[in-house]
């Protein structure tokens, strides 16, 4: 079996960071389409919430 340093070597980059993954997740939001003010202004409100959270744990 791998020792631990060569399993965390391998997998670090395809599960910890990942950067394709990470820039996918960042333009979810942008990708979105909505149709009414209503979810417009929800997803708004998501988006910010989910930024301060980020930034926060940052």
């Amino acid at each position: 079996m791998a020792d631990a340093k060569t399993k965390e070597m391998i997998l670090d980059p395809l599960v910890n960071n990942n950067p394709i993954a990470l820039q996918v997740l960042g333009i979810c939001s942008a990708l979105a389409v909505t149709t009414k003010m209503e979810t417009a202004i929800t997803m708004c409100i998501a988006v910010t919430l989910v930024l301060m959270c980020s930034n926060a744990a940052v």
